[in-house]
């Protein structure tokens, strides 16, 4: 399986997209860094890894609607992740879907 292809006008757009969930999360629920990025990739099924955009960890029904929102209007694809359990957690990746 052949992951897609990232949008180039929604990576030109990251410094704005993360400067926007920023704005909606406490600072340490933003991960932008590539190197912290990592460990979102893939879950126990590594044969299909990529890297995210940026991933955030809301805390709530409000913050996670946020961040939606956010993604939304940026056009962003999201994949809802939760350790494995895809019970929290999102991660914005620049997906075409």
């Amino acid at each position: 399986m052949e992951m897609p292809i990232p949008d180039a006008s929604v990576l030109a757009r990251k410094a704005r997209i993360v400067a926007r969930l920023r704005d909606v999360l406490p600072g340490d629920a933003v991960i932008d860094d590539p190197r912290e990025t990592r460990a979102y990739e893939c879950d126990a099924l590594t044969a299909y890894r990529c890297a995210p955009m940026v991933a955030v960890l809301p805390s709530t029904t409000a913050e996670v609607s946020a961040v939606l929102r956010i993604c939304h209007a940026e056009g962003v694809p999201v994949v809802p992740r939760g350790s494995g359990t895809s019970l929290a957690g999102v991660l914005c990746q620049p997906r075409i879907a």
